[in-house]
Protein backbone atom coordinates (compact mmCIF):
# COMPACT_ATOMS: atom_id res chain seq x y z
CA UNK A 1 0.00 0.00 0.00
CA UNK A 2 1.29 3.44 -0.65
CA UNK A 3 1.25 6.39 1.63
CA UNK A 4 -1.47 8.36 2.55
CA UNK A 5 -2.56 11.01 -0.36
CA UNK A 6 -3.52 14.39 0.33
CA UNK A 7 -7.09 14.96 -0.57
CA UNK A 8 -8.20 18.62 -1.18
CA UNK A 9 -11.79 19.03 0.21
CA UNK A 10 -14.05 21.71 -0.08
CA UNK A 11 -13.27 22.93 2.95
CA UNK A 12 -9.59 23.33 2.35
CA UNK A 13 -11.02 25.84 -0.46
CA UNK A 14 -12.94 27.92 1.50
CA UNK A 15 -9.74 28.23 3.80
CA UNK A 16 -8.19 29.82 1.70
CA UNK A 17 -10.92 31.92 0.01
CA UNK A 18 -11.68 33.02 3.54
CA UNK A 19 -7.71 33.84 4.28
CA UNK A 20 -6.86 36.89 2.83
CA UNK A 21 -4.13 36.13 -0.09
CA UNK A 22 -4.07 38.62 -2.26
CA UNK A 23 -6.12 37.79 -5.61
CA UNK A 24 -3.49 39.01 -7.80
CA UNK A 25 -1.26 36.11 -7.45
CA UNK A 26 -4.36 33.74 -8.00
CA UNK A 27 -3.10 31.50 -4.92
CA UNK A 28 -6.61 32.03 -3.39
CA UNK A 29 -8.07 30.22 -6.44
CA UNK A 30 -6.35 27.68 -7.19
CA UNK A 31 -7.03 25.26 -3.94
CA UNK A 32 -10.49 26.02 -5.20
CA UNK A 33 -9.34 24.20 -8.78
CA UNK A 34 -7.45 21.64 -6.96
CA UNK A 35 -10.36 20.81 -5.22
CA UNK A 36 -12.11 20.04 -8.77
CA UNK A 37 -10.09 18.34 -9.60
CA UNK A 38 -9.82 16.12 -6.67
CA UNK A 39 -13.31 15.65 -7.02
CA UNK A 40 -13.14 15.00 -10.98
CA UNK A 41 -10.57 11.95 -10.24
CA UNK A 42 -11.89 10.38 -7.35
CA UNK A 43 -15.68 10.86 -7.37
CA UNK A 44 -16.43 11.79 -10.85
CA UNK A 45 -13.87 8.25 -12.06
CA UNK A 46 -11.08 10.01 -14.58
CA UNK A 47 -8.01 8.68 -14.32
CA UNK A 48 -4.93 11.07 -12.62
CA UNK A 49 -3.55 11.38 -15.73
CA UNK A 50 -6.19 13.13 -17.76
CA UNK A 51 -6.73 15.78 -15.17
CA UNK A 52 -5.47 18.93 -14.94
CA UNK A 53 -4.08 20.62 -12.71
CA UNK A 54 -2.50 16.79 -11.50
CA UNK A 55 -3.09 15.96 -8.24
CA UNK A 56 -1.18 13.50 -5.86
CA UNK A 57 -1.98 10.58 -7.37
CA UNK A 58 -1.42 7.94 -10.47
CA UNK A 59 -2.92 4.87 -11.54
CA UNK A 60 -2.95 2.06 -13.53
CA UNK A 61 -5.39 -0.29 -15.45
CA UNK A 62 -6.78 -3.43 -14.45
CA UNK A 63 -9.42 -3.68 -16.84
CA UNK A 64 -11.36 -1.03 -18.69
CA UNK A 65 -13.75 -0.21 -15.67
CA UNK A 66 -11.49 -0.72 -12.74
CA UNK A 67 -8.19 0.94 -11.82
CA UNK A 68 -5.57 0.96 -9.29
CA UNK A 69 -5.03 4.13 -7.55
CA UNK A 70 -1.81 5.13 -6.10
CA UNK A 71 -0.91 8.31 -3.99
CA UNK A 72 1.64 9.81 -5.60
CA UNK A 73 2.65 13.30 -4.48
CA UNK A 74 5.35 14.06 -6.96
CA UNK A 75 3.33 13.85 -9.85
CA UNK A 76 1.46 16.71 -8.32
CA UNK A 77 1.47 19.80 -10.54
CA UNK A 78 -0.36 23.19 -10.43
CA UNK A 79 -0.07 24.19 -14.26
CA UNK A 80 -3.41 25.06 -16.21
CA UNK A 81 -4.04 23.29 -19.55
CA UNK A 82 -3.97 25.86 -22.45
CA UNK A 83 -6.57 25.31 -24.79
CA UNK A 84 -6.59 26.71 -28.32
CA UNK A 85 -10.65 27.68 -28.85
CA UNK A 86 -12.10 29.32 -31.75
CA UNK A 87 -10.67 32.69 -31.32
CA UNK A 88 -7.75 32.21 -29.03
CA UNK A 89 -5.70 30.09 -26.41
CA UNK A 90 -7.02 30.34 -23.22
CA UNK A 91 -5.78 28.78 -20.03
CA UNK A 92 -8.30 26.76 -18.45
CA UNK A 93 -8.98 25.95 -15.22
CA UNK A 94 -9.33 22.84 -14.82
CA UNK A 95 -9.39 20.47 -17.67
CA UNK A 96 -9.97 16.84 -18.58
CA UNK A 97 -7.93 15.86 -21.43
CA UNK A 98 -9.17 11.64 -22.57
CA UNK A 99 -6.59 10.31 -24.77
CA UNK A 100 -7.21 9.98 -28.40
CA UNK A 101 -10.24 13.12 -28.01
CA UNK A 102 -8.63 15.99 -26.31
CA UNK A 103 -10.54 18.09 -24.22
CA UNK A 104 -13.66 16.43 -23.24
CA UNK A 105 -14.82 18.11 -20.07
CA UNK A 106 -13.43 21.41 -18.48
CA UNK A 107 -14.70 23.53 -15.45
CA UNK A 108 -14.19 27.48 -14.92
CA UNK A 109 -14.09 27.83 -10.85
CA UNK A 110 -14.25 32.00 -9.93
CA UNK A 111 -14.84 33.54 -6.65
CA UNK A 112 -15.79 36.90 -5.46
CA UNK A 113 -15.17 38.27 -1.86
CA UNK A 114 -15.94 41.98 -2.40
CA UNK A 115 -16.84 44.43 -5.42
CA UNK A 116 -19.80 42.57 -6.38
CA UNK A 117 -20.67 45.54 -8.67
CA UNK A 118 -17.96 44.07 -10.91
CA UNK A 119 -20.15 40.87 -11.18
CA UNK A 120 -21.31 42.31 -14.90
CA UNK A 121 -17.58 42.14 -15.87
CA UNK A 122 -17.47 38.51 -14.78
CA UNK A 123 -20.16 37.37 -16.66
CA UNK A 124 -18.78 38.93 -19.55
CA UNK A 125 -15.50 36.96 -19.17
CA UNK A 126 -17.53 34.06 -18.82
CA UNK A 127 -19.16 33.97 -21.80
CA UNK A 128 -16.35 34.90 -23.76
CA UNK A 129 -14.49 31.94 -22.42
CA UNK A 130 -17.34 29.38 -22.96
CA UNK A 131 -18.18 31.02 -26.60
CA UNK A 132 -14.31 30.55 -27.12
CA UNK A 133 -13.91 27.06 -26.39
CA UNK A 134 -16.91 25.75 -27.61
CA UNK A 135 -16.31 27.34 -31.36
CA UNK A 136 -13.07 24.53 -31.01
CA UNK A 137 -14.67 21.95 -29.29
CA UNK A 138 -18.69 21.93 -29.44
CA UNK A 139 -18.90 18.02 -27.50
CA UNK A 140 -17.18 19.74 -24.97
CA UNK A 141 -18.83 19.36 -21.22
CA UNK A 142 -18.22 22.68 -19.38
CA UNK A 143 -19.14 24.22 -16.10
CA UNK A 144 -18.86 27.30 -14.50
CA UNK A 145 -18.49 27.23 -10.66
CA UNK A 146 -18.54 30.49 -8.99
CA UNK A 147 -18.14 31.05 -5.25
CA UNK A 148 -19.43 34.21 -3.51
CA UNK A 149 -18.72 35.43 -0.23
CA UNK A 150 -21.65 35.86 2.30
CA UNK A 151 -21.34 39.77 3.43
CA UNK A 152 -23.81 41.70 5.46
CA UNK A 153 -23.88 45.45 5.40
CA UNK A 154 -23.50 45.77 8.72
CA UNK A 155 -20.24 43.77 8.60
CA UNK A 156 -18.54 45.82 5.82
CA UNK A 157 -16.50 49.13 5.31
CA UNK A 158 -17.94 50.00 1.82
CA UNK A 159 -21.79 49.11 0.95
CA UNK A 160 -20.37 47.89 -2.54
CA UNK A 161 -19.15 44.95 -0.74
CA UNK A 162 -21.92 43.92 0.67
CA UNK A 163 -23.71 40.99 -0.76
CA UNK A 164 -26.33 40.45 1.77
CA UNK A 165 -28.59 43.05 3.89
CA UNK A 166 -29.36 43.02 7.23
CA UNK A 167 -31.95 40.67 6.85
CA UNK A 168 -30.09 38.03 5.66
CA UNK A 169 -31.42 38.44 2.09
CA UNK A 170 -29.45 38.69 -1.35
CA UNK A 171 -29.51 41.98 -2.57
CA UNK A 172 -30.39 42.70 -5.91
CA UNK A 173 -26.99 42.72 -7.77
CA UNK A 174 -26.63 39.33 -6.44
CA UNK A 175 -30.55 38.22 -7.37
CA UNK A 176 -29.88 39.53 -10.72
CA UNK A 177 -26.27 37.75 -10.86
CA UNK A 178 -27.99 34.43 -10.11
CA UNK A 179 -30.90 34.77 -12.52
CA UNK A 180 -28.27 35.63 -15.84
CA UNK A 181 -26.19 32.22 -14.10
CA UNK A 182 -29.05 30.67 -14.87
CA UNK A 183 -29.39 31.58 -18.46
CA UNK A 184 -26.42 30.85 -18.74
CA UNK A 185 -26.45 27.57 -18.26
CA UNK A 186 -28.19 24.56 -19.45
CA UNK A 187 -26.55 23.71 -22.42
CA UNK A 188 -27.69 19.89 -23.56
CA UNK A 189 -26.58 19.04 -26.84
CA UNK A 190 -23.80 19.89 -29.13
CA UNK A 191 -25.91 22.16 -31.38
CA UNK A 192 -27.27 24.16 -28.19
CA UNK A 193 -25.51 27.59 -28.75
CA UNK A 194 -21.96 27.73 -27.50
CA UNK A 195 -22.57 30.16 -24.94
CA UNK A 196 -24.11 28.67 -22.72
CA UNK A 197 -22.40 26.40 -20.26
CA UNK A 198 -23.39 22.89 -19.47
CA UNK A 199 -23.42 23.60 -16.28
CA UNK A 200 -23.03 26.34 -13.53
CA UNK A 201 -23.07 26.15 -9.70
CA UNK A 202 -23.37 28.98 -7.57
CA UNK A 203 -22.03 28.52 -3.76
CA UNK A 204 -22.38 30.99 -1.35
CA UNK A 205 -19.86 30.59 2.19
CA UNK A 206 -18.85 32.53 4.55
CA UNK A 207 -15.63 33.37 6.78
CA UNK A 208 -16.46 33.02 10.07
CA UNK A 209 -14.20 32.81 13.88
CA UNK A 210 -14.90 28.86 14.02
CA UNK A 211 -13.45 28.69 10.16
CA UNK A 212 -15.13 28.89 6.50
CA UNK A 213 -19.03 27.49 6.51
CA UNK A 214 -21.78 27.38 3.85
CA UNK A 215 -24.62 29.98 3.65
CA UNK A 216 -27.10 26.76 2.35
CA UNK A 217 -29.88 29.61 2.41
CA UNK A 218 -29.26 30.78 -0.90
CA UNK A 219 -29.37 29.95 -3.85
CA UNK A 220 -32.85 28.22 -2.93
CA UNK A 221 -32.28 24.03 -3.26
CA UNK A 222 -34.35 24.16 -6.29
CA UNK A 223 -32.58 26.38 -7.94
CA UNK A 224 -30.76 24.65 -11.27
CA UNK A 225 -27.72 26.29 -10.20
CA UNK A 226 -27.75 25.29 -6.51
CA UNK A 227 -24.05 23.76 -5.83
CA UNK A 228 -25.44 20.27 -5.35
CA UNK A 229 -26.27 20.12 -9.02
CA UNK A 230 -23.49 21.19 -10.44
CA UNK A 231 -20.74 18.38 -10.35
CA UNK A 232 -23.60 15.14 -11.41
CA UNK A 233 -24.32 17.00 -14.34
CA UNK A 234 -21.00 17.56 -15.67
CA UNK A 235 -20.77 13.57 -15.02
CA UNK A 236 -24.17 12.61 -16.76
CA UNK A 237 -23.77 14.66 -20.08
CA UNK A 238 -19.75 13.35 -20.23
CA UNK A 239 -21.48 9.56 -20.22
CA UNK A 240 -23.73 10.89 -22.56
CA UNK A 241 -21.05 12.48 -25.22
CA UNK A 242 -18.60 10.04 -24.61
CA UNK A 243 -19.51 7.04 -22.90
CA UNK A 244 -23.02 6.18 -24.47
CA UNK A 245 -21.49 5.32 -27.73
CA UNK A 246 -19.52 2.59 -27.00
CA UNK A 247 -20.33 1.59 -23.32
CA UNK A 248 -17.44 -0.63 -23.18
CA UNK A 249 -15.44 1.89 -24.45
CA UNK A 250 -12.03 3.52 -23.22
CA UNK A 251 -13.48 6.47 -23.13
CA UNK A 252 -15.70 5.14 -19.68
CA UNK A 253 -15.28 6.87 -16.29
CA UNK A 254 -13.50 4.42 -13.94
CA UNK A 255 -14.18 2.78 -10.65
CA UNK A 256 -10.88 2.82 -8.34
CA UNK A 257 -8.70 0.52 -6.00
CA UNK A 258 -6.97 2.09 -3.73
CA UNK A 259 -3.75 0.85 -3.07
CA UNK A 260 -3.38 3.25 0.03
CA UNK A 261 -5.25 3.39 3.44
CA UNK A 262 -7.74 5.85 5.40
CA UNK A 263 -9.56 6.84 2.23
CA UNK A 264 -12.44 8.04 3.41
CA UNK A 265 -16.17 7.26 2.31
CA UNK A 266 -17.63 10.60 3.12
CA UNK A 267 -15.91 13.61 1.86
CA UNK A 268 -17.28 17.31 2.73
CA UNK A 269 -20.16 15.66 4.81
CA UNK A 270 -19.81 18.41 7.91
CA UNK A 271 -20.24 21.30 5.53
CA UNK A 272 -23.05 19.55 3.93
CA UNK A 273 -22.01 19.01 0.43
CA UNK A 274 -20.97 15.24 1.54
CA UNK A 275 -19.39 13.25 -1.65
CA UNK A 276 -17.97 10.01 -1.90
CA UNK A 277 -14.99 8.13 -4.09
CA UNK A 278 -15.94 5.79 -6.46
CA UNK A 279 -14.92 2.25 -5.43
CA UNK A 280 -14.97 -0.76 -6.17
CA UNK A 281 -17.17 -3.24 -4.21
Amino acid sequence: MSGKPQIVTLREALKNLCAGVKTQSQKHIRTLHSYCATRLILEGGFPPEWVIPRQGFTSNKVNNSDYRLHASPEAEDTSEHRVLGGIKYKDVDVTVLVPGLGPALAISGKSTGNAFRNLTNRMEEALGECTNIHLMYPGLVFGFLHLIKFAKESEVGIVADASFDKNDQPLPAIRRYHDVLFALGGRSTITDPGMRYEAVGLLVYRCTASGPAIWNKYPPPDSPIHFSKFFQRLYDLYDLRFGYPDPDGPNIRKIWRPQFADLPEHIDKDLLFEWQPRLAE
